[in-house]
């Protein structure tokens, strides 16, 4: 029987180097997770909050744009991407390879909103090898309100019967390709970053300009390690844009 991982074996890494320029006027002068939800929260307050609640409290956060406006924050780690501006998400993923190397770890992007059941399926999980994604399920009905037509903006995103993820990241004009919507939230063990690492580090060209999605394509295309999908069902928001911070203001209330 495969044992559950212990929360002190378990890092969250927060990834929020991001300038956020299509939030316009609200990011000028702070990083784009310093949005507010309510007068006494952030984004990021509230994913260091599901974190914390969950027994995770050696937090890493990646900062880049306005860094400094993490310095208030106590008992939590920080790492600079420097060069936040040139590169993509998953080159501020590269900053915590020393972390990523020696446990394993809950990814958090820092502009998306959650509840606390998200961390708890992937701290519990039984899966130790491999990445374990989870899965937005009300994703069709989340898209009809950001898009009037929401195939101009949905990739693929295909499992097997095994729940392992097969495709991901491609354009697509059917919603039969569309079998679930990545979150921005993963667990990924120290074995699994270094297979990643061994095949891709020194074969792929731009890496640290690439999205995580373009990643989880080509660990699937090289066979690098499994990907396994978990479904999540209750709130779930991506902040892109001012459009979707408007949707998000309107459909919560804390």
């Amino acid at each position: 029987m495969k044992s559950k991982l212990k929360s002190k074996n378990i890092i969250p890494i927060i990834l929020a180097a991001g300038r956020g320029s299509r939030m316009e006027e609200l990011t000028k002068d702070k990083p784009k997770s310093f949005v507010t939800i309510n007068k006494k929260k952030r984004l990021i307050d509230t994913v260091i909050e599901n974190f914390m609640t969950s027994g995770l409290n050696k937090i890493t956060v990646i900062t880049g744009y306005k860094s400094n406006k993490f310095n208030k924050f106590k008992k939590i780690n920080t790492i600079k991407n420097k060069k936040w501006k040139t590169t993509n998400i998953f080159g501020s993923l590269i900053c915590a390879d020393k972390i990523l190397s020696k446990y394993t770890c809950i990814i958090s992007y820092a502009d998306i909103f959650y509840e606390k059941d998200a961390v708890k399926i992937l701290k519990t999980s039984k899966i130790k090898n491999g990445i374990v994604m989870l899965s937005f399920r009300y994703w069709k009905e989340y898209w009809k309100k950001r898009f009037k037509n929401p195939l101009s903006d949905l990739e693929t995103f295909r499992t097997n019967n095994k729940n392992q993820l097969v495709e991901i990241g491609k354009r697509t004009n059917s919603y039969k390709n569309i079998k679930g919507q990545y979150m921005g939230i993963f667990r990924i063990d120290p074995n699994s970053w270094k297979k990643v690492k061994q095949h891709l580090f020194n074969n792929t060209k731009n890496l640290n300009k690439i999205d995580i999605t373009a990643l989880f394509q080509l660990i699937i295309k090289k066979k690098i390690c499994k990907i396994h999908v978990k479904s999540y069902k209750k709130k779930w928001f991506e902040i892109d844009n001012i459009k979707d911070y408007n949707l998000f203001k309107k459909s919560i209330n804390l």
